[in-house]
């Protein structure tokens, strides 16, 4: 029995194939890593006010919220979340709007920026580059949040 795709599934084949008619490999042999998740928040910690922290992160995307000029999306790695902001004006107008479009939440990325605080108070990377590391074909599962004995716990339902 062939495997067939779920309709979820094939509008990720369908901008993988997008993404490899922009030219865009999907799948790079190499990656680059300055910090991890942790490290790029202790380093802009460690850092002094008037001192730029460039980081090169990378991680799966778990979160994405689209403003339009403006993209915010969290990656986790093994050692923790961060933000990414992406403007179009700072990573280029194809990228920010591949970005918009057919990335997909469980996709892996690299980005490239400064560490800076948002209004929020938030730490995040003010994303000059980013690079699709692996395209997710399959969804996340839904992750839930339990409190259980005083403790958060998630789990996939």
């Amino acid at each position: 029995m062939a495997w067939k795709p779920s309709s979820l599934e094939a509008q990720r084949l369908e901008k993988l194939s997008r993404l490899q008619e922009a030219g865009i490999e999907p799948f790079p042999l190499r990656i680059e890593r300055t910090h991890t998740t942790a490290e790029a928040l202790a380093a802009f910690t460690a850092a002094l006010e008037d001192t730029e922290v460039t980081v090169t992160v990378c991680g799966r995307l778990v979160s994405v919220r689209d403003m339009g000029k403006t993209v915010f999306a969290h990656v986790e790695d093994g050692h923790g979340r961060i933000q990414l902001f992406i403007r179009r004006d700072a990573s280029g107008e194809e990228p920010h709007r591949i970005f918009r479009k057919l990335l997909d939440l469980g996709d892996f990325v690299q980005a490239q920026g400064v560490l800076f605080r948002t209004r929020t108070g938030e730490v995040s990377v003010r994303v000059t580059e980013w690079k699709l590391l692996s395209k997710a074909i399959s969804p996340l599962p839904v992750v839930k949040e339990q409190e259980m004995d005083g403790e958060l716990v998630r789990y996939s339902a």
